[in-house]
Order: C-alpha cells, then sequence, then structure tokens
C-alpha cells in the first residue's frame, strides 16, 4: 500500500531568506530605537542645561541685583570679613572671571524683647551693653566670627561683639551684645509682641524691627566646572572656602563665567559713556581688570557658558563655543557637546 503522505518542507534557501528578512526587520527595529533613545537622551541633556544656567544666572543677578542691601557704613573703614567693596570682581584672562559681593541678603529673623522681659527701647539699653534678643525665624543666626555682622531693617548696620554659641554654632537668642545702640530714627513695633516698652513710650519701640545678616559671597567655577555660591570668607582664584562657610554648587557643566562693568566716574548717578557713542551702550562695559574703583560700578554684563554633559554624535561639527565672550578667547573644538550662551545686564540698586 503505497503512502501519500507529503513529506515536504522549507528548503534551505527559504530559510535563509526568511532569517535575512528577520535580520532586517530586527536591525531597522534597533536602528530605529537607538536613534529615538539618542534624541531623546540629547533633548533631555539640552533641557538640563537650559534650566540648570538659566536657573544659575537668574540667581547671580538677583543677589548682584541686592549688592549693598542693609549696609550703612563704609566698608574701607569698618570691613565685613576683610572685604573693604560692596563689590570685588575677580578678572582671570581666558579663564573664568569670579566675583564676590557683600550684603544683607538672609533674613534670620526680628528682634524681641529681652530676657522674656518688657520690649527693648534704645533709651533703656543699659549704657556699654547694646543687648538685645532676636527672635531666629529658622536655624541661622550670628556667631562672632564670619556672622557677626548684621543689618536691622536693611537700615542699620551692627556688629555682634558678645553672645553665648548655642546649637549650630549661632548665638543664643537672648543677652546678644552689639557693638552700638540702636537708632530710634526708624522704630517699629509689632502688635504680637505684647508687653510695654522701658522708657520713651510706644513711639521708640524696636521689637519686631527685621534683622538680615550681613555676608560676603563669591560666584565663581571651581576645577571640575561647577558654578559655586560660596558664602563668607571664599577664596575666589581657587573657587573654596573654608568648612565653616557654606558651599552651594548652583549649575553643573558651566565652561565659562565672565563679567563686565559699566562705572559712574563723576559721580552722576549714571554709567559713563566709555566708547564715545554719545549713549550707553554694550560699549560702555569694561573688563573687571579695568575698573580702577569697585565703588563706582553701576552695571553688570553677566555671561554664563553651559555644556551638556553627554556627546550628540548627531551634532558634530556645530558644538564650537562663541569665539569670544567678553575678554576671553574661546578655542574652537569641533565636538559633539551642545552649548549655551546666556547673557544678561543687570544694575546696581545699593551702590
Amino acid at each position: 500500500m503505497r503512502n501519500n503522505l507529503s513529506n515536504k518542507g522549507y528548503t534551505l534557501v527559504e530559510v535563509m531568506i526568511a532569517v535575512t528578512i528577520g535580520l532586517i526587520l530586527v536591525l531597522a527595529a534597533s536602528a530605529s530605537y537607538i536613534a529615538q533613545n539618542r534624541s531623546s537622551v540629547a533633548q533631555e541633556s539640552v533641557s538640563e542645561i537650559n534650566t540648570q544656567s538659566k536657573i544659575a544666572i537668574d540667581l547671580i543677578s538677583n543677589e548682584i541685583r541686592s549688592a549693598g542691601f542693609g549696609i550703612s557704613v563704609e566698608l574701607n573703614e569698618e570691613p565685613v570679613n576683610n572685604i573693604t567693596s560692596i563689590i570685588t570682581p575677580v578678572d582671570n584672562t581666558n579663564q573664568p572671571d569670579a566675583i564676590t559681593i557683600v550684603g544683607g541678603f538672609r533674613f534670620i529673623g526680628t528682634l524681641w524683647p529681652a530676657g522674656g522681659g518688657a520690649v527693648i527701647c534704645p533709651a533703656s539699653v543699659t549704657a556699654g551693653t547694646n543687648m538685645v534678643k532676636i527672635k531666629y525665624s529658622g536655624t541661622d543666626g550670628p556667631n562672632l566670627t564670619d556672622k557677626s555682622y548684621l543689618s536691622i531693617d536693611g537700615i542699620e548696620t551692627v556688629q555682634v561683639s558678645a553672645c553665648t554659641i548655642g546649637a549650630g554654632g549661632i548665638c543664643d537668642s537672648d543677652d546678644i551684645t552689639l557693638d552700638r545702640q540702636l537708632s530710634q530714627d526708624f522704630p517699629l513695633q509689632d502688635s504680637s509682641v505684647g508687653g510695654t516698652c522701658n522708657a520713651g513710650g510706644a513711639a521708640n519701640c524696636v521689637a519686631g524691627r527685621p534683622v538680615y545678616l550681613i555676608e560676603d559671597i563669591t560666584f565663581c567655577i571651581d576645577g571640575n566646572g561647577t558654578l559655586r555660591r560660596l558664602r563668607r570668607n571664599a577664596d575666589p582664584a581657587a573657587c573654596t572656602a573654608p568648612a565653616t562657610s557654606d558651599n552651594d554648587a548652583i549649575a553643573e557643566n558651566i565652561e565659562d563665567f565672565q563679567i563686565a562693568y559699566a562705572v559712574d566716574l563723576d559721580d552722576d548717578g549714571l554709567a559713563n559713556d566709555q566708547d564715545g557713542s554719545g549713549s550707553f551702550d554694550s560699549g560702555d562695559f569694561l573688563d573687571g581688570a579695568a575698573v580702577a574703583d569697585p565703588d563706582t560700578i553701576k552695571a553688570l554684563r553677566i555671561n554664563v557658558l553651559a555644556m551638556s554633559d553627554r556627546a550628540d554624535k548627531d551634532f558634530t561639527g556645530l558644538g564650537n563655543p562663541p569665539a569670544v565672550i567678553e575678554n576671553r578667547n574661546h578655542n574652537s573644538t569641533n565636538d559633539d557637546f551642545r552649548r549655551r550662551w546666556w547673557q544678561t545686564v543687570t544694575t546696581i540698586r545699593n551702590q
């Protein structure tokens, strides 16, 4: 009896064709996935450098704009942490710049009844002691070293000359002795304090007056390309600070930080026309090294150049930084890294 069952199958050629087609489909899908993933990574990197660098330049601009707030003394006569000017430019030719500013940037609390008693009035402060109490709004406060300068109301500058150091290395809130009596020119009284003044009547009360910490702040780029904000006693050239300073990283992958300055040499309140154009324009800004007197600075042009942290292979040959930013020349790189250059002009309010 003959068996008519078919024994036919795929030939080797058919199998090879099927495998080849399958491989082509897999490779096409893989290439599409790789391209989409690369595009996604590139877009994420671009978004990150845009966000970080924009936040950084806005923060720097805002704090520079507030430089000098709360300082009622001449810094060349009463330096704050050895800083003698509200703005100290640090110009580094063909390297990132740095800048140090001084001001009452941080609100730390309000004046409060001393020792739990009646509200302090200037007329009742014991001669030679000038003792106050500060009700802290958080965990920060003055000490006797690098955080000893305070601004009351953003108007009066005083220094803590004596206190008991407590938790966190700051003065206990009671019995803080200042180097001078508080003025009665700008009295404030917080109705929530309660109690009555020891002398002089309510018009002379100082309770409730806001207290700001006067500090020096340095902005600079460290050796790893991180833009830093160093509070108190920084070394701007090395972009380092002591362990007791506040050291904040505000943006990473920053390739350059450059600042130019507009000055008022004739003290008329306006920046001088440096380039003879007849009006204030971009040609009126000087490099930091050309600023003879930092107290004449009226405006700053701030530049931040950020670079992506990942190469973008689809961006070959287009990653050159700007040829020149202020007085720094940049070498052509032709690399695969995307960059973002921000520039803003900031005027000084308190100088």
